[in-house]
C-alpha cells in the first residue's frame, strides 16, 4: 500500500483469474483498527493515448460488458509483458484507431477505481497523425470517431463522454495543447 494509507495486509486469497485480470480477496485490518475484508483487481499496467489531429481529436467507440452499453472513450489498453506505457500507448493506437503519431507527450498517470483497481493508467497526447494500421485483438468490437477536441471537452462536462480516464486524459492535454488559456 501507498504511504500512508494505514491498512494492513494480513493475507489474501485469488478468487478469479484470467488472462486479463485477477481478482484478489485480502484480509485486512483497516486504519480505524476494524478487521475486514477487501477485493482489489489485478491488471496489467495499461496506457491510453489522447490522438489529436489538428482540431480534431479521435476516440472510440467500443462495447464495455460491465456497464451493458457501448462508450466513447480514448484508446487505452494494457501493457504486454516487456512493453512499456509509451510502447503500449503507440501499439493501442494503431490497433484502435490505425494511426500512429510523430509526437508524443506524457500526461502522467491517473487510477480509474483506486479503492479496487491496482494498477494505474499511464496518459498520452499523441499528435501528428498518419495512418498505421494494425489488427486489432479479436475480441475487439471497435468504431473510430473523430470530434473536435473543445467538443470533446464539452462532452465530458455534459455527459456525453462519461468515461473517468478519458474526462482525465483530455483536460490533461488541453493543458498542454493550450497553457496559456488553462492557467487563467
Amino acid at each position: 500500500m501507498g504511504e500512508g494509507a494505514g491498512y494492513q495486509r494480513r493475507g489474501k486469497r485469488v478468487v478469479y483469474e484470467n488472462p486479463w485480470l485477477r481478482f484478489e480477496a485480502h484480509e485486512i485490518v483497516h486504519p480505524t483498527g476494524a478487521p475486514g475484508v477487501h477485493g482489489v483487481v489485478v491488471t496489467p499496467p495499461a496506457s491510453a493515448a489522447v490522438l489529436v489531429d489538428g482540431d480534431d481529436v479521435l476516440l472510440v467507440r467500443q462495447p464495455r460488458f460491465a456497464v451493458d452499453r457501448v462508450v466513447l472513450e480514448v484508446v487505452k489498453g494494457g501493457r504486454h509483458d516487456g512493453e512499456d506505457g509509451l510502447a503500449c500507448a503507440i501499439r493501442e493506437s494503431r490497433e484502435e484507431a490505425g494511426v500512429v503519431a510523430a509526437h508524443w507527450h506524457a500526461l502522467g498517470d491517473a487510477y480509474e477505481i483506486p479503492s479496487i483497481v491496482e494498477a494505474p493508467v499511464a496518459l498520452y497526447l499523441g499528435i501528428g497523425l498518419t495512418p498505421a494500421p494494425l489488427a486489432p485483438e479479436d475480441v475487439e468490437r471497435i468504431d473510430v470517431v473523430r470530434m473536435r477536441f473543445t467538443d470533446a471537452l464539452d462532452a465530458c462536462a455534459n455527459g456525453g463522454i462519461d468515461d473517468a480516464i478519458t474526462a482525465l486524459a483530455l483536460l490533461r492535454a488541453s493543458r498542454v495543447l493550450a497553457p496559456s488559456t488553462s492557467s487563467g
